[in-house]
């Protein structure tokens, strides 16, 4: 934002949602790729988003991305628990919002959110 953003929130615990939101841009977005890391006022709180140059989502996986044990990571890319963005979800949660994955228009990549009301 262009002035700070007052928020009573769970400092520690948005922080770690931030970090895997990062992580899994970091892991997605192709070498010559793009990231940006935003945060906005809403009318009932904030909006934090992380979004990347990585490949679409598919619109099946959309709403299950945030569940515990999913991943559209393979194999071969290392150990993953498909945790991450769960834990989003659970921090979103806590927060009394949601968090959310669309793809940006023109398949030029992704946007990850959570939507925050203050504690």
């Amino acid at each position: 934002p262009d002035a700070p953003l007052p928020f009573r929130g769970a400092p520690e615990l948005l922080h770690q949602a931030l970090d895997k939101l990062v992580d899994n841009a970091l892991g997605f977005a192709p070498a010559e790729g793009w990231i940006e890391i935003g945060c906005v006022p809403t009318s009932q709180g904030a909006r934090l988003w992380v979004s990347n140059a990585g490949p679409a989502l598919p619109a099946e996986m959309q709403d299950r991305l945030f569940e515990s044990l999913v991943s559209l990571r393979s194999g071969g890319e290392g150990p993953h628990l498909g945790l991450g963005l769960y834990i989003v979800r659970l921090v979103a949660e806590l927060h009394h919002g949601q968090a959310s994955a669309k793809n940006l228009g023109g398949g030029d990549g992704v946007v990850f959110s959570m939507d925050l009301r203050p504690l």
